[in-house]
């Protein structure tokens, strides 16, 4: 016999992880063919009571999925500045990307990524660091900052997993619930290049032992999951950090949180946006996808920001990092949005979405034109907030072209990188 109720249900059913099913001391038997052996009164009042316990729930499960965008179109940060450039690095280095500002005493450190400019070792890419004069803000001249010559974190040997790359640094200052004692880390992106065009890309760290950045030997997350890999290969990277407080006199037996973002096929998930947790920053819990909604989404990049960096401020957090925006390219750049979860699982997390700088207004160092700006070989790239005396400060790097080549989206021998900062002028 048909089942109306079914007709009814099968919509729920459709947006539900598994079909609803009830499970009877037999088997397992689809709900409108148990029903069916009830007295007809009490089927009306369990299929009522049911129905709207199933409404509710889809409506709970799907409020993220349904809810509207809100999307700005003013930029929020403005009065760019370049900051470091090629010209500034130290003789035989190209490029400053990736920034991370950490502040140690009364001295502002960066850290951030460069080429070694030496063909023999394939050009590596190494992660450098430069500083501030003790008690200078952020606000303090570019030319104030002083670049060194020796990498804090350089790749390793050869034939280790980073033996060609350690780039996108994100320190944390956090809790081993393990060891017992607070550490600060340096978590990096280390990769190797297994053929042409073929590498293998995993997340690591350095542990500051009060004298040098010391690498932890092996990688703390490596893409297992197909929606985690390229050509069979580990494909993640742009890991952001974040150590919460526990319930420690001082934060102690609090949770480490680490975002970054994975590459795949379409068929496989295309590019996703991962959070996980730890205890101790070394052993990191299941991997979680975000499946927020993003302003722009396509068949490829469904999800977003990347390249990405968290401020957690007033119980928020604020991620900001790049969109892309392939029907509108003047659109496309740094943005930012707000959750009241690290995971986006609240009602009206990750619904408001605000530009940050775009990546073709003008600017020499990330704007190129927008038929490289399409393909993303050039244009802005990870961003990183920081507040000090009173200013919100946006940091990132663009990547531009210094002379003409036939194809902009193959050939990328006149491209350059160099880190810019810009003045938020509020937090939403």
């Amino acid at each position: 016999m048909d089942c109306p109720l079914n007709e009814l249900l099968n919509f729920f059913w459709t947006h539900q992880p598994s079909k609803i099913m009830i499970q009877s001391s037999f088997s397992k038997i689809p709900f409108c063919d148990l029903i069916w052996y009830f007295p007809k009164s009490l089927i009306i009042k369990i299929s009522s009571f049911l129905l709207l316990g199933f409404i509710i729930h889809w409506s709970l499960l799907s409020t993220a999925d349904s809810q509207e965008l809100v999307i700005g179109q003013e930029e929020l940060a403005n009065n760019e500045q370049l900051f470091i450039s090629s010209e500034r690095l130290p003789k035989g280095w190209r490029v400053a990307s990736d920034p991370e500002l950490v502040k140690f005493g009364k001295r502002w450190w960066l850290f951030f990524n460069s080429i070694e400019l030496n063909r023999k070792k394939s050009f590596p890419i190494h992660i450098l660091s430069a500083s501030l004069p003790a008690g200078k803000s952020l606000s303090a001249p570019a030319s104030l900052w002083k670049v060194n010559p020796v990498p804090a974190i350089s790749p390793g040997p050869k034939g280790t997993w980073d033996d060609h790359t350690t780039e996108t640094p994100k320190f944390v200052h956090g809790y081993d619930n393990q060891r017992e004692e607070w550490v600060g880390r340096i978590y990096y992106l280390g990769w190797s290049i297994i053929e042409k065009r073929v590498k293998d890309y995993r997340i690591g760290f350095a542990e500051w032992d009060g004298k040098s950045w010391v690498k932890h030997p092996d990688p703390v997350i490596t893409g297992t999951h197909r929606w985690e890999k390229l050509h069979g290969y580990s494909f993640i990277g742009d890991q952001t950090a974040w150590y919460e407080p526990g319930d420690g006199p001082n934060g102690e037996n609090g949770t480490w949180h680490m975002w970054y973002q994975t590459a795949s096929k379409p068929k496989e998930g295309g590019v996703s946006l991962v959070h996980v947790t730890s205890k101790d920053g070394v052993v990191w819990s299941e991997k979680k996808r975000l499946t927020h909604k993003v302003p722009f989404a396509n068949q490829l990049t469904k999800t977003g920001p990347f390249h990405m960096d968290v401020l957690v401020k007033n119980n928020k957090f604020y991620f900001a990092g790049f969109l892309y925006n392939q029907a509108d390219i003047t659109k496309q750049g740094l943005w930012l949005t707000t959750s009241t979860t690290p995971d986006g699982s609240a009602p009206g997390d990750f619904s408001k979405w605000y530009p940050l700088i775009y990546e073709n207004n003008g600017i020499s160092w990330h704007d190129s034109g927008r038929e490289s700006s399409k393909c993303h070989k050039t244009g802005l790239f990870s961003a990183t907030i920081k507040e000090d005396a009173g200013k919100t400060w946006l940091f990132y790097h663009g990547y531009f072209r210094k002379g003409k080549v036939k194809n902009v989206c193959q050939d990328n021998s006149k491209n350059d990188g160099a880190i810019g900062r810009a003045l938020i002028s509020e937090l939403p």
